[in-house]
């Protein structure tokens, strides 16, 4: 019995470590709402390093070559804040979904930024 309870609490810290981010996000989730065709809107996800070391952000990317994205070149030293930056082009009328997929030197994991809207005239 003392061997399971031993398995099972090693397995909860485990997933609780997991779980734990080093960047805490103020959000990952934008709602643009409507967004005028040809318009380009801007968009910025902020987040603080709570971890213990410097973190760098190594790849930031977008769904599509409508969203250009800027993000720190230097590292964010722990306990620091900073943002990622977009810009979206909506081109296409109707709903759209995108994301932004972040790489950190701190985790093989990617972290997925999300938004969306509806492109009209």
């Amino acid at each position: 019995m003392k061997k399971a309870t031993s398995i099972l609490m090693l397995g909860i810290a485990v997933a609780v470590v997991a779980s734990m981010t080093p960047l805490k996000w103020k959000t990952t989730s934008i709602d643009l709402g409507q967004v005028s065709k040809d318009e380009v809107a801007e968009l910025t996800f902020e987040f603080t390093n709570n971890s213990n070391e410097d973190i760098r952000i190594l790849e930031a990317k977008g769904s599509c070559g409508c969203t250009k994205i800027a993000y720190p070149e230097t590292a964010i030293k722990a306990g620091e804040s900073a943002s990622i930056s977009a810009n979206f082009k909506s081109a296409k009328l109707g709903a759209f979904k995108k994301n932004i997929r972040i790489k950190t030197s701190n985790s093989e994991e990617y972290t997925y930024l999300h938004f969306k809207g509806e492109v009209v005239e």
